[in-house]
């Protein structure tokens, strides 16, 4: 919708001892000193469910971990 580049990370948690996920966005035409956002969603919500309908007009990298162990 705006550009960029959506990327999705799957990572063993030892603390949690499942797998967990997380999304990455990083606008088309990143700055030198890119600001990054953390967003924590609720348990209803999942990292693809942000980054989706996320406000990545506003030029920032977009970090959002799914919140809710999925096993």
């Amino acid at each position: 919708m705006f550009g960029g580049h959506n990327f999705r990370f799957r990572h063993q948690s030892t603390t949690l001892g499942c797998p967990m996920t997380f999304s990455l966005f990083i606008p088309a035409s990143p700055a030198s000193n890119l600001p990054v956002l953390y967003w924590l969603s609720g348990l209803t919500c999942n990292d693809e469910n942000f980054i989706t309908k996320a406000a990545a007009a506003h030029g920032i990298a977009l970090v959002a971990p799914d919140t809710s162990p999925r096993t």
